[in-house]
């Protein structure tokens, strides 16, 4: 992380290079660039020096090369400069911290306007295929909420997030779209001016993927995870069972994020995904008051949080020293390097430490125990 920390704008166009070419991933790219020293080191590396690391498979280094373009920094850069794109890493100051706390946060963002300052933000998401019920609850509580000055997160998308993006900005409010493709495409087509006027109100045009790359299915869950990350809560205006509103619940729910459905006709499909979070604990609301209520009580937490006096306000020095002791072993401090990137399996981790898978474990049993680390027990992957 320390290393990750000097990494300047121009290496910052080098992580993204790195992460628009097919090859090495996102989970150990970190402790590989921590390992060559830089971003444009890696990206430069020959295939020897990426396999030397321990981190990287003859295959995937052969895979990363052939695929490498060595013009693709300066290209992303231009296109940055051109569009009035800013490319943000996980290690600077103006990566929004709510999004660094989820299990898999992205390593680079690309921001098209102004990301929120308010501590609060809200999720609004919903079915494409939206009834007009669902369309009249979302507007009522977007208006309402956005008009309070709570900015709201959406997706973009036909349906629910295109009601909750136009409802915030009718009123004055501040939206952000997390888009599941590059920057420079507008999906859906007719979303173009959209997208434009939420860029000109003072909000954002959010996306993990560089420019150029299109809207694929497999895109949208993991766009999710980062309308969820930039939230405090989610609210789920209306969904099917199987639904992408219904993933980014999950995710919500998974992450510790508040989730709120509105309720709806028990004899229209569209309803049933909305039933079936409340009835496995998404919280109920028929007002924007109930939200705003849970808002309060965040705020307040927060605040008491950091009044909170910390107990070594009052230690020694030498107790200080002692507290900022290291906590790990070499193997221990080896494992949480490799989940800077994002979580990872236990098979990962014994491949990308190249340690024994007994060492492993037991090593993972102490950084939990520490609190440095904890386990999806469902998913079977550990995160920082």
């Amino acid at each position: 992380m320390d290393k990750m920390n000097k990494i300047d704008t121009e290496d910052i166009v080098y992580l993204a290079a790195i992460l628009a070419t097919t090859g090495l991933g996102r989970a150990k790219l970190p402790a590989l660039v921590q390992a060559l020293g830089s971003a444009q080191a890696v990206f430069e590396a020959q295939p020897q020096q990426l396999i030397a690391t321990g981190l990287v498979s003859d295959a995937a280094a052969a895979t990363f090369i052939s695929k490498r373009r060595s013009d693709l920094p300066q290209r992303l850069a231009r296109f940055c400069q051109l569009e009035g794109v800013r490319l943000i890493c996980y290690t600077s100051a103006e990566y929004p911290k709510s999004l660094l706390r989820i299990a898999d946060p992205p390593l680079v963002l690309y921001v098209k306007g102004s990301l929120p300052k308010a501590g609060y933000c809200l999720a609004v998401v919903g079915s494409r295929a939206c009834t007009e019920y669902g369309k009249k609850a979302a507007k009522l509580f977007t208006k309402d909420l956005a008009g309070r000055g709570i900015p709201i997160i959406s997706g973009g998308a036909r349906g629910i997030d295109t009601i909750a993006h136009e409802a915030c900005l009718s009123v004055g409010g501040t939206t952000v779209a997390v888009l599941g493709c590059g920057l420079n495409i507008a999906y859906p087509e007719e979303n173009a001016s959209l997208f434009q006027r939420i860029v000109n109100q003072g909000g954002a045009l959010v996306s993990e993927y560089a420019p150029g790359t299109q809207p694929l299915a497999k895109n949208f869950p993991a766009r999710n995870r980062i309308i969820v990350g930039l939230s405090q809560g989610v609210l789920v205006a209306e969904a099917k069972l199987k639904s992408g509103a219904i993933i980014t619940a999950n995710i919500a729910a998974d992450e510790g994020r508040e989730v709120y459905c509105v309720p709806g006709n028990i004899f229209d499909k569209t309803s049933l995904g909305c039933h079936e979070l409340i009835r496995t604990g998404a919280k109920l609301v028929d007002t924007p008051q109930d939200i705003l209520e849970d808002k309060v009580q965040w705020e307040l937490a927060q605040r008491e949080r950091l009044v909170q006096p910390s107990i070594f306000d009052f230690a020694t020095d030498a107790e200080k020293q002692e507290e900022q002791a290291p906590l790990t072993s070499e193997l221990g401090s080896k494992l949480l390097s490799l989940l800077q990137g994002g979580s990872l399996s236990l098979e990962e981790l014994v491949e990308g430490s190249g340690t024994d898978f007994a060492s492993v474990s037991m090593e993972l049993l102490e950084l939990q125990g520490a609190g440095l680390i904890n386990q999806n027990q469902a998913l079977r992957y550990y995160r920082r």
